[in-house]
């Protein structure tokens, strides 16, 4: 076959291939009116939820040394909707100290009751008192700890090497269950089961090996209720060993269990309930949908 030949099955080919093929890629090309509807509200989210919690402003307050200042972590360690409880879009924000985390808080966008709301709620993971303030001139000072160290009855000492500290904290971390929404008698409710990775992790600043985790416990599948802290820490003769808390982040009741042993209770609580010694949550307006 000649190269002019050739020439023309080619140019023949392209000739065809556009015909066929240029309403798609057109098609293509043009913009999905609902697809830039959805990020343009992801963006209009992000952007307030990324305000909110950067004008957050926590201090660590400590008799004998006086405020502590605390860092944010630059971007939210997890994001979330939970179709259940008509939260479109969510943040969950950290704030930290010599590595330690100090507070959670959450961001979420709230439809309930067809109304357009946010829901913030705020948990203190600091064994110091906290004093918060936000964007909208609200102010909290926390009355207690926001968690309560215990250690483990029965486990190894924390390991040398990252990964078998990694296994540890896992393992540790499936000897635990819980239920929300539990009556006064303890039951019904809803069983919870953990998120699929850690809300966030922290290592030693020294040794540089895992120091702590934070795990998630749900009941939908996507919105943090209650959290489960898991640290290396030292005892009182200066040896490490491994010891877990808890904080909560939801207003249901909470029951939570150690091999089969409950070690954590919380009652339900509403936005008007007194004993909001730790941990708050309030809403306000949302101007966009």
């Amino acid at each position: 076959m000649s190269v002019s030949t050739n020439r023309a099955l080619c140019a023949v080919g392209f000739l065809l291939a556009t015909i066929v093929l240029g309403p798609h890629i057109a098609a293509d090309d043009e913009v999905d009116p609902h697809k830039q509807a959805a990020q343009e509200r992801k963006n209009r989210y992000t952007k307030w939820m990324r305000e909110y919690a950067e004008g957050t402003k926590i201090v660590v307050t400590k008799r004998a040394t006086g405020e502590q200042q605390v860092e944010l972590v630059a971007n939210p360690v997890f994001r979330y909707s939970d179709e259940e409880r008509f939260i479109p879009d969510a943040t969950l924000w950290v704030w930290t100290r010599s590595s330690r985390p100090v507070a959670f808080q959450k961001v979420e966008g709230n439809n309930h009751g067809g109304g357009q709301m946010w829901t913030i709620c705020f948990a203190s993971l600091s064994e110091n008192l906290l004093s918060v303030k936000w964007p909208v001139g609200r102010e909290f000072q926390t009355r207690t700890p926001g968690v309560r160290f215990a250690p483990f009855s029965n486990s190894d000492a924390p390991a040398d090497k990252v990964r078998a500290r990694t296994l540890q904290i896992k393992a540790l971390k499936d000897r635990f269950t819980g239920r929300l929404n539990v009556n006064a008698e303890g039951n019904g409710g809803a069983e919870t089961r953990f998120m699929v990775k850690p809300l966030f992790e922290y290592a030693d600043p020294d040794t540089k090996l895992p120091l702590g985790a934070i795990f998630g416990m749900t009941s939908t599948g996507t919105n943090p209720d209650l959290l489960l802290l898991i640290e290396a820490r030292r005892d009182a003769e200066g040896k490490l060993r491994w010891e877990y808390a808890h904080a909560r982040m939801t207003s249901a009741s909470i029951r939570v269990r150690l091999d089969d042993v409950e070690v954590w209770s919380q009652p339900n609580m509403s936005p008007s309930s007194p004993g909001f010694e730790n941990w708050l949550y309030y809403f306000m307006d949302r101007d966009f949908p």
